[in-house]
């Protein structure tokens, strides 16, 4: 009876810890998948002194936000968008448009992936 308890305890804290995760890492990529569609939208409207701007300001929450999803979740998808935010700032310094958009696709792709790859659902089940 006593194992039981332990195991119906730490069951239940599992599930609850893995619900708080999913649904913090998706308002977490979200949030940022928000921010760089505001920065893609000065790219488009050729405002790139806003674009950096609000680059430097993404980069810069994106490097201390990280932190605590960096230690839980795997963190080459972590490594891969601040590769991209580097990339990204290059490309708007040398005014290269297409690039930067490139970059930014590739940064809300990888936001997805990230939520995608921590979804409690059948698909990850099976």
């Amino acid at each position: 009876m006593r194992s039981f308890v332990y195991v119906l305890i730490w069951t239940i804290l599992f599930i609850t810890f893995g619900f708080y995760v999913t649904n913090g890492i998706g308002d977490f990529t979200d949030d940022y998948k928000n921010k760089v569609t505001i920065i893609e939208n000065y790219i488009e409207e050729d405002n790139l002194n806003d674009a950096k701007i609000a680059l430097k300001e993404v980069s810069s929450s994106w490097n201390k936000e990280k932190s605590p999803w960096y230690k839980l979740l795997n963190h080459e998808s972590f490594d891969l968008i601040s590769l991209h935010f580097n990339i990204l700032d290059k490309s708007i310094n040398t005014n290269d448009k297409s690039k930067a958009l490139e970059n930014i696709e590739i940064i809300k792709v990888t936001l997805g992936n990230i939520l995608e790859s921590e979804k409690c659902d059948l698909n990850h089940i099976l």
